[in-house]
């Protein structure tokens, strides 16, 4: 291997490794945030005395202010390290969240619950080894991706898809036309994992694009502005619709429904849009899909969709005995993560 050679192969090591880093941080991070603000409300339903509810208050605002914080390292993440990987990862974190909860809130973690972590564990083991690392795509091959068919193709399909979920979900609002609560259920979780795929596109574009070097280089770079502000569009498009699910379905499914369908949207953006598994071996490239398949299976496991709660007649936020993460994607919302 000649100096160049092992010069690149090093930096790719260490660009994996910090990718990696805050794909992980981003997971501790509003792990920790979504389990302060749960031990918050626990506290506050023990006493209304006032110091109590004091304590409460600092606690969520700090828990929030950490989750929100998180979304940082997720940003940075995409740009570093292959979108499977960080896709894989964000399963994973709900496997932290559940130990989190059995540690701090003492929530039960029944045989399903533990049979979910292994699998998820094992999967995102076998995505870490074998999966695709920053030397199987070329930054070059990367910069030009965004202008390929498939690529614009792709997104002008999922917007155009997106925004007639959008509308759909706002109709009632605008006109006569009433959407039933079965197509509310539909087009809600759908809308939210499609903005949140979405946004990844644009997250993981940019960090293969030329960055202005100073605020005057603005103008020089059309191409990373307009990802710029189409990863804040979506972002906020994700957290808005995050906010409307959580106050209009049961958590027990809107969540586990989305985080489902924005990871498995990203797992394909990855292995056809990317082509990160192109330059791998057969061995590995399947080795990995199979392990981000399985890390998906066992968050499902974890936390599966509760579909009978849209016939049962339950709240939104009954049946506390389950686990419920406010923000699947890290978003940035977060997932959809």
């Amino acid at each position: 291997m000649s100096a160049d050679a092992a010069v690149d192969a090093a930096a790719d090591g260490m660009k994996f490794l910090l990718g990696l880093s805050c794909a992980l941080a981003n997971g501790v991070m509003s792990s920790i945030g979504f389990t302060m603000q749960r031990k918050a409300q626990l506290i506050s339903e023990e006493s209304r005395d006032e110091d109590v509810q004091r304590r409460s208050s600092f606690i969520r605002n700090a828990g929030v202010v950490l989750y929100i914080l998180a979304a940082v390292p997720d940003v940075i993440s995409y740009t570093l390290v292959p979108q499977v990987v960080c896709t894989t990862v964000a399963c994973f974190r709900l496997v932290f969240v559940t130990f989190l909860a059995h540690t701090f809130l003492h929530e039960e973690v029944r045989g399903r619950e533990a049979l979910g972590m292994a699998i998820c564990t094992l999967g995102t083991f076998l995505c870490l080894v074998f999966g695709p690392r920053p030397e199987d795509i070329k930054a070059d091959d990367m910069a030009q991706t965004f202008y390929h068919a498939q690529v614009w193709t792709y997104l002008g399909f999922g917007l155009v898809i997106l925004v007639l979920l959008l509308a759909v979900e706002h109709l009632g609002r605008f006109g006569t036309y009433h959407s039933s609560k079965q197509v509310h259920y539909i087009t809600l979780p759908l809308a939210t994992g499609l903005a949140f795929a979405l946004e990844k596109v644009f997250n993981t574009e940019i960090g293969f694009v030329q960055t202005p070097a100073s605020l005057p280089g603005l103008f020089d770079t059309p191409l990373w502005c307009t990802m710029v502000v189409s990863i804040v569009l979506l972002g906020l498009t994700d957290f808005y619709l995050n906010l409307r699910g959580a106050a209009s379905m049961p958590v027990q499914v809107f969540l586990p429904t989305a985080f489902a369908l924005s990871t498995s949207l990203q797992f394909f953006q990855s292995i056809f849009i990317f082509g990160e598994f192109a330059d791998m071996t057969a061995r590995n490239a399947a080795l990995s899909i199979w392990g981000a398949l399985i890390s998906l299976g066992g968050t499902l496991l974890i936390q599966p969709p509760r579909f009978d709660l849209l016939t049962g007649g339950h709240s939104a936020f009954e049946d506390e005995d389950l686990l419920e993460d406010p923000n699947s994607n890290d978003g940035e919302s977060s997932q959809v993560d």
